[in-house]
């Protein structure tokens, strides 16, 4: 089939910005998921110790200098507001001086949030409020693997479904390609044939009217029979081209009236019987009928000439959405070619330019069997 790589030019391409895009989901929703609920943790820490900042504020507005050494009162009023066990709390004096209050429970891992106390304008202590974030920390991994399922899942969407669309558009393309190749070949054929017979088979005909004429009125008629007779010769072979390259009888009489024609015909004029069974076939663009006949041709010709077969069957049906045409015979081949010919290679190539395929089996000691499929 004709070279066109478009699906791996894409897909090496769309891989990497697939990645790149599943990465960033993967990352930035945990990423923004856990700096969020960071910050509200911090937040909270942050109005806990404002509330342990406002009532050690009372404490050091009333005892300006014993504050420091009622720890017993100052736990009761800061247990009085839910700040004494359930929280990780130090008090530090303007110099950075740690207030005992209670043996100090850190959590794992703290995040701290602080307020300070002001008295007449001055920093006289610095509140200290701890809470837990590896709650955080597990919520955050749960929530990363379900955007890792997630972003697999988009990823797969988004790499999958526009590399099996870009691979359907290839194969159409290849066939559309495979089909022009074919059409331009028939063209061609029929450009040759509609030249010869215009041009020089008029002209053979001419002079084979006019030798006639002449012979009517010389008294050279026996050489002139014989000129007469080379060009009824080259006025055959002209026939013989014309038909070759754009065979009639597929416009006359369809598919299976010119198989079984050719194959009647080609019995008579050697010793090979063809039996020909063409199932009722849906209708063909002319170019798949013009490959299958010119296949049917190739294989019997190669029957004929290569196998010493006596019988050869020509079978043609549609099954599944596609042609299926069988060209085996009872024939020996003696050795296994190890070049296939022209003819062989031009039945691969017309299978592939029409989006099929060609096998052909050929065992030593046995008949050679052709079997194409070609999608419709």
């Amino acid at each position: 089939m004709i070279p066109f790589q478009l699906t791996s030019w894409f897909r090496a391409r769309m891989l990497p910005l697939v990645i790149v895009a599943a990465l960033v989901v993967q990352v930035s929703a945990p990423l923004s998921y856990y700096l969020t609920k960071r910050h509200e943790l911090w937040r909270d820490a942050r109005a806990d110790a404002t509330l342990a900042a406002l009532i050690l504020h009372a404490e050091i507005d009333q005892r300006p200098t014993l504050w420091r050494y009622n720890a017993p009162k100052l736990l009761e009023r800061l247990a009085a507001e839910g700040l004494i066990g359930t929280h990780a709390l130090e008090i530090r004096t303007q110099s950075g001086q740690l207030v005992p209050l209670e043996p100090l429970r850190l959590p794992p891992r703290p995040l701290w949030g602080s307020a300070e106390v002001w008295i007449r304008g001055e920093i006289a202590a610095t509140v200290w409020v701890a809470v837990d974030t590896s709650p955080l920390l597990q919520s955050t991994a749960l929530v990363s693997a379900a955007f890792f399922g997630l972003a697999l899942l988009l990823g797969m969407i988004l790499y999958l479904v526009p590399v099996y669309v870009i691979s359907i558009a290839q194969r159409r393309i290849q066939a559309l390609l495979g089909e022009l190749a074919l059409t331009l070949q028939e063209d061609d054929r029929c450009r040759i044939a509609r030249d010869l017979h215009d041009g020089a088979g008029q002209v053979l005909t001419a002079a084979r009217l006019r030798l006639l004429a002449l012979n009517q009125s010389s008294s050279e008629g026996e050489s002139v029979g014989q000129i007469a007779q080379l060009l009824d010769d080259a006025l055959e072979e002209v026939r013989r081209s014309v038909h070759a390259l754009t065979p009639p009888a597929l416009h006359e009489l369809g598919l299976e009236g010119a198989l079984q024609r050719h194959c009647q015909a080609f019995a008579a004029a050697s010793a090979l019987t063809v039996y020909c069974d063409v199932q009722p076939l849906p209708s063909l663009r002319s170019i798949v009928q013009n490959a299958c006949y010119r296949i049917v041709q190739e294989s019997i010709s190669n029957s004929a000439r290569h196998s010493g077969a006596k019988h050869a069957w020509v079978q043609l049906q549609q099954l599944d959405g596609c042609l299926h045409l069988s060209i085996y015979d009872d024939g020996k081949v003696s050795v296994q070619p190890s070049k296939e010919g022209f003819g062989l290679i031009g039945i691969r190539e017309r299978a592939r330019l029409l989006g099929g395929k060609a096998q052909i089996t050929c065992i030593p000691g046995h008949a050679m069997k052709i079997e194409v499929e070609i999608p419709i």
